[in-house]
């Protein structure tokens, strides 16, 4: 069992016994214009509690030894150790899927808040950063084109200023959906689409 290596057919060592828990086979760039296929073991490191691959053989090459690879872990004297590490790095698997999905989540959760704060006319808006707009300065968007903006305070008082300079405000400042905003993203769509339906209607004679 274990790493055999053979030179002119004979037997000349045998390592990581007890420890070969895979073998495969890959492609090997052996020199800079040679390629060819070399053999790997993925063994138990007991020293370390790891699993490292280590390259065996590089085929056809004419080396005079060879390694032979026999899986041998589950029958070994660190079976136990090994299915111990396999349920600790299931663990480690299950967390960090766990802490994926939720930077997902909460990415698309920004994602849907920042739809619904999206610049368009006749939206409240406010200054948050730069130098020509005082940060604080509200007013009314009357003007969107490519990345400027175009506000009016409550004075009357145009101010120009970059989209990504400006917030914008969603039914009120302190705005927080009880559910998320996900769930507020939907409702306003479906509003949305009732109030573009009941437009069309209008437009082409028809009554609701």
């Amino acid at each position: 069992m274990a790493i055999k290596y053979y030179s002119q057919g004979e037997l000349s060592s045998t390592k990581h016994v007890g420890c070969v828990i895979d073998r495969e086979t890959r492609d090997y760039r052996a020199m800079s214009d040679v390629y060819t296929t070399a053999d790997y073991a993925c063994v138990w490191i007991p020293e370390t509690e790891s699993v490292e691959w280590k390259l065996v053989n590089v085929n056809y090459m004419g080396c005079d030894s060879h390694g032979v690879i026999e899986r041998d872990i589950t029958t070994g004297q660190y079976a136990e150790d090994y299915e111990i590490y396999l349920m600790i790095q299931e663990d480690i698997k299950r967390e960090n899927e766990r802490i994926e999905a939720e930077r997902r989540a909460k990415k698309a959760e920004l994602g849907f808040k920042k739809a619904l704060q999206s610049a368009s006319k006749g939206a409240t808006c406010r200054a948050i950063k730069g130098r020509k707009v005082p940060k604080g300065t509200e007013g009314v968007i009357f003007y969107i084109r490519h990345d400027r903006i175009g506000f009016k305070d409550a004075n009357g008082v145009a101010w120009w200023i970059n989209g990504d300079q400006i917030e914008v405000m969603y039914k009120a400042w302190d705005f927080e959906p009880a559910d998320s905003w996900k769930d507020e993203y939907q409702r306003a769509s479906a509003t949305w689409s009732q109030a573009q339906q009941y437009a069309n209607g209008q437009r082409s004679g028809l009554r609701y």
